[in-house]
């Protein structure tokens, strides 16, 4: 049984006002060599959904006493030990905070030594496999890690390392002691990541219990609408609830394929489905200050409130979060957040690093993350929590993600019942969703169900030609004719070839 990260039920109330929740993220290198810069997002989504407000700074940019009395805690980031920590402001400035300190990576100076009371040791050229509980992952190999090898007392940890020699040693993983902490490494995926976020929470005081939110992402007008409602209806015939984060447009939404986008998302919303609105592409250079990506997301929000869709929160990439422009015309008109991976292609407007809060932030990571751990319908989580699977496109990718959901044997996140309440407020309209009420500008919808048929050709009201098939009837005429015409010369060729032989026989 997977017991991952449950002390006792959690309930937080945040005072912007307050600095009990400010953290400081400090790294060496986002490592774009190695892609690691995605081990960055996923520590400052993690920390988000842990209601701290994390200022990211990147050593070069770091400035004598920046680190102040105003932060709850600091964490120091080696993303890439051939670069390691070099900037020696930061550093006296961390050695004489008085807050919470986490380490993560390798290169800890003598001073975090004495201040954490342990003996660490460097071990090269190791593959370890991280144990949990009954859980076990084996990581992947090693040029070089540093280990603990004596705690001090009243001190914690969080997993447990062990090399596969046969004179297996165990070091600890996660270690605590009061407000000191070490990781060894941090990654952005599988069983690590999830002690990762446990120990953090534990170290910052943030430790709750969440149960999963099945969500569908990479939902699009040019979704499969048949088989996104067929997905709906299967997770309600199962009685799974879930979410979907899905784009929406800001033109034509007159059409008829708006019509029946929005009817199959109502179905969603009968079904018991909550709905997250995507953020759309950044284009850069072009929206400097915003206002036609305000524009457009407040027109998303008003068109598909009047076909009755309700999104409940506003789904991202986590660089949206990192971003004045960004964050302030599109996440601020939530109070429930779908934070997830960043991609290929992260495009900033106005880069500040100064992440904000909402009253819940989910952290998403994939369900497949979680193929090698164990997992029952007593698991839950230290931070709220998407397990997302992408949308199918085909009857047998629709029926390969329907075995992935039943292979999940989870106590879903229910937001009927787990009292989920959640508001998107623009300057016109007030979308209000709890415990399965839809309230707009505070009246409450009655969703209409939808009784359409999927797979009807719509039109969208252009006139049609009159010569609509004529070609292709022309077409037809010819295929036919030049058929005919082949029949003929094959019956020519076998009657010469016949004639000619027949001289010779004479």
């Amino acid at each position: 049984m997977l017991i991952l990260f449950s002390l006792f039920n959690f309930s937080r109330t945040i005072n912007a006002a307050t600095n009990h929740n400010r953290v400081l993220l400090v790294y060496d290198s986002q490592n774009d060599v190695k892609n690691d810069k995605k081990n960055i997002d996923a520590l400052q989504r993690s920390l988000t959904s842990m209601d701290l407000r994390v200022k990211t700074v990147s050593q070069a940019d770091y400035k004598k006493g920046t680190l102040d009395k105003k932060y709850l805690g600091v964490i120091t980031m080696i993303n890439w030990r051939q670069v390691g920590l070099i900037n020696r402001e930061f550093i006296n400035d961390r050695d004489k905070f008085s807050g919470i300190k986490l380490h993560i990576g390798e290169n800890l100076t003598q001073t975090e030594i004495n201040q954490l009371g342990i003996k660490v040791q460097k071990v090269y050229q190791q593959q370890f496999i991280l144990k949990k509980d009954s859980n076990r992952e084996q990581l992947p190999f090693s040029q070089s890690i540093t280990v603990i090898t004596q705690q001090a007392n009243g001190a914690s940890q969080v997993g447990t390392l062990s090399t596969q020699q046969t004179d297996q040693r165990s070091y600890p993983f996660g270690y605590i002691k009061g407000k000191q902490g070490y990781l060894p490494f941090f990654t952005n995926k599988g069983l690590s990541l999830i002690v990762q976020t446990q120990m953090i929470a534990q170290l910052f005081d943030r430790v709750g219990k969440f149960q999963p939110l099945l969500t569908i992402t990479n939902v699009t007008l040019y979704t499969n609408l048949r088989t996104l409602d067929e997905l709906s209806k299967f997770c309600y015939k199962m009685g799974i609830p879930f979410a979907i984060s899905t784009t929406s447009v800001s033109k034509n939404t007159e059409m008829k394929a708006f019509d029946r986008f929005t009817a199959v998302l109502r179905n969603i919303e009968n079904r018991g489905g909550i709905i997250f609105l995507q953020t759309p592409e950044v284009s850069s250079g072009v929206d400097t200050a915003g206002q036609l990506l305000n524009q457009k997301f407040l027109t998303y929000i008003v068109s598909l409130a009047r076909q009755q869709v309700f999104p409940v929160g506003i789904s991202s990439a986590g660089f949206w979060n990192q971003d004045k422009v960004l964050r302030n015309n599109s996440l601020k008109y939530a109070d429930h957040w779908l934070l997830m991976q960043d991609g290929t292609k992260v495009t900033y407007v106005n880069q500040d690093n100064d992440a904000q809060i909402a009253k819940q932030s989910f952290f998403a990571m994939p369900a497949a993350s979680l193929n090698d751990v164990k997992k029952s319908d007593s698991t839950t989580f230290t931070i709220p929590t998407a397990l997302t699977i992408n949308m199918p496109y085909s009857q047998k990718e629709l029926e390969h993600v329907e075995s992935e959901i039943k292979n999940l044997p989870l106590n879903w996140y229910n937001p009927v019942e787990d009292g989920f309440s959640s508001e998107i407020n623009t300057e016109t309209t007030s979308l209000k969703y709890n415990h399965g009420d839809y309230l707009v500008n505070g009246k409450l919808e009655d969703i209409q169900n939808t009784n359409l048929d999927l797979n009807k050709q719509f039109s969208d009201g252009k006139p049609n030609s009159l010569f609509k098939d004529y070609f292709k009837v022309q077409g037809n005429i010819l295929a036919v004719f030049f058929v005919i015409i082949m029949i003929i010369l094959l019956i020519f060729i076998f009657i010469g070839q016949k004639v000619y032989w027949n001289r010779f026989k004479r």
